[in-house]
């Protein structure tokens, strides 16, 4: 009497990568930037100077703003110290939170941690922010270096020694 094994593959189940690629980091990436450009927004038409029809597309449209006023609107917007602030305080504070994801990555199931998997602290988060500086130089190299990264770790990730995994 001889009996017969039938052998069936064994069920797949998609595992989800560890570390958060490129396109997910992206997408966080302009989620955040949406939230903090709202903010700004609202700050900077909040507490302007400039005359108000400055920013209405009607009086851009219609030709009715005069350059001076147009200079003095983009002054208020592009001088302005509170965008660098709120910028560095969002990723800073975020990411060295308990929850230790800023809203964008939050939201995409990531978070940031140190090599060992730890929460990051207040120095690690800022120097994680100061060093995408050197990611962006030159050309944006230091984002694309983690296309070849085993752990997706982009320039700052290794200078500042962190990760950004999925949960």
């Amino acid at each position: 009497m001889q009996s017969t094994i039938t052998l069936s593959p064994a069920p797949t189940v998609k595992r989800s990568a560890l570390y958060g690629t490129l396109p997910a980091r992206f997408v966080s990436f302009l989620v955040d930037t949406t939230l903090l450009v709202f903010i700004y927004t609202l700050v900077v038409y909040g507490f302007s100077s400039a005359p108000q029809h400055v920013y209405s597309w009607e009086s851009v449209l219609a030709g009715k703003i005069d350059v001076s006023e147009l200079l003095l609107a983009a002054k208020e917007v592009f001088l302005n110290p509170f965008f660098p602030i709120l910028h560095w305080a969002y990723y800073t504070f975020l990411e060295s939170s308990q929850r230790q994801a800023t809203i964008g990555k939050y939201t995409l199931g990531m978070r940031v941690t140190d090599l060992r998997g730890k929460p990051i602290g207040f120095a690690q988060a800022n120097l994680r922010y100061f060093t995408k500086i050197l990611s962006l130089l030159p050309f944006g190299l230091g984002f694309v270096l983690m296309v070849n990264s085993r752990r997706h770790q982009m320039m700052h990730d290794y200078l500042a020694r962190t990760l950004v995994v999925n949960e």
